[in-house]
């Protein structure tokens, strides 16, 4: 999606003497002006005032801003298409319902060019520096095959269209990676697909954000049609690794605690192959659901794997394909040493040994050590207070992350896994 970008200098609005584009006038504007083939050849540049006239809205605004709820910027492209016919358009104070123009509208707009981080925007203070002038055809996007050997900032900010795509991988942000090496991000609407997946064909406008490219599809009529793919066998090992994702099958593998997520009716595991080691274990998470299981019951689980903010997951749609098949003794690794790295431990079931506390318990039941780890309480409740120690600790790894706040905290199961 696109992120909130840093303000410049505010914008005088530029007074118009037919409608803005808050208002119902399709009157033509006056003409003139600098096109968006000006601005991306660099006849005009970073800073510079510009009114550009005649040109297309290509998409809606962008998807709205979680904390605000507003949506702060909208594409246009020139009637010609092709290769730099594309600009995005930034309200330095978001769009409210004052912006009523919608996709196929032409438009005339005032405002400053800007290079934010090389994306080539358009500045405008508010709704009243855009003014509807009358409506047309937008040229069909840019027919761009598969994608190889792509110019893709020729394509800024431009529609194009590619042609069999795999979803080669998926990040933290659920932005997947194409075949053609861009992404396929939500900056308009949120998108279900899985590593692995393929579309027939992808449809969307290129952004470019944090020196990578991607495609952004207006609506769900932008994607043709997908297909999953195929299941395949593997191991959390591998998984962990980065060596498999999207649907797979994990069979044998053993939980470390009980099942938790009865409140929020759903059911989360901590599982590992057994045996354990590092880069042994995940999460199996299954949502509308709660199902009681012990630790040491053994599963055959099917699902997709998820990066969810930087904790792997294997998704379980349904509940059915979490499959108990008997029962195993859970591997716990004891970790004489804190590892310089928990990361490798992620989910892992471990025992940290001569352990001390460096903070009060928190509000929400976590409290600081000095193994580098967090205690909390989300499978079993326990007090502690600032300085207690503790012979040994066990319990699975949890992780978190939060505006760039990374914690890994020890999830005790009761309170013999608390030895004093």
């Amino acid at each position: 999606m696109i992120l909130p970008l840093i303000l410049i200098a505010c914008l005088d609005p530029v007074q118009k003497d037919t409608d803005t584009a808050g208002g119902d006038s399709d009157d033509t504007g006056a003409g003139g002006g600098n096109s968006i083939f000006d601005v991306r050849n660099g006849v005009v540049g970073d800073g510079d005032a510009v009114t550009i006239t005649g040109v297309l809205v290509s998409s809606p605004v962008t998807r709205a801003d979680a904390d605000s709820g507003r949506s702060d910027g909208f594409f246009i492209q020139d009637p010609a298409g092709g290769e730099k016919s594309g600009l995005y358009v930034w309200s330095q104070g978001q769009f409210g319902d004052e912006l009523t123009v919608v996709v196929g509208d032409e438009v005339s707009i005032s405002g400053q060019i800007s290079e934010f981080y090389d994306w080539t925007e358009l500045v405008v203070g508010d709704a009243s520096s855009i003014t509807r002038t009358g409506s047309g055809t937008l040229p069909a996007p840019a027919a761009l095959g598969d994608g190889a050997g792509v110019d893709w900032d020729a394509y800024e900010s431009v529609p194009v269209t590619l042609t069999e795509q795999t979803v080669e991988s998926i990040n933290a942000f659920s932005t997947g990676t194409l075949t053609a090496g861009v992404g396929l991000d939500d900056g308009f609407v949120f998108n279900d697909y899985a590593c692995r997946g393929h579309f027939a064909s992808v449809t969307g406008i290129v952004f470019y954000q944090y020196e990578a490219y991607s495609l952004n599809n207006r609506s769900a009529a932008d994607l043709g049609a997908y297909s999953g793919g195929e299941v395949i066998d593997t191991t959390i090992h591998a998984i962990r690794m980065g060596e498999v994702c999207g649907p797979v099958r994990v069979q044998s593998v053993v939980s470390t605690a009980a099942s938790y997520g009865e409140s929020k009716e759903e059911t989360s595991i901590f599982v590992q192959d057994v045996g354990g080691g590092e880069y042994s274990s995940l999460l199996a998470f299954s949502p509308g659901e709660h199902v009681a299981y012990a630790a040491g019951t053994t599963f055959d689980i099917t699902g997709d794997v998820s990066n969810y903010y930087g904790l792997i997951e294997l998704f379980v749609g349904d509940i059915a394909n979490l499959v108990s098949t008997g029962t195993a003794e859970p591997t716990a690794d004891v970790l004489v040493e804190a590892p310089s790295d928990w990361l490798p431990w992620q989910s892992a079931l471990v025992t940290i040994t001569n352990v001390t506390a460096t903070s009060a318990q928190d509000e929400f039941g976590v409290i600081n050590t000095d193994k580098g780890v967090y205690l909390d309480d989300l499978l079993s409740f326990f007090e502690a207070t600032n300085g207690q120690t503790w012979t040994s600790v066990t319990g699975p790894v949890f992780y978190t992350s939060y505006e760039d706040e990374v914690k890994f905290l020890i999830e005790p199961r009761s309170a013999a896994d608390l030895v004093e």
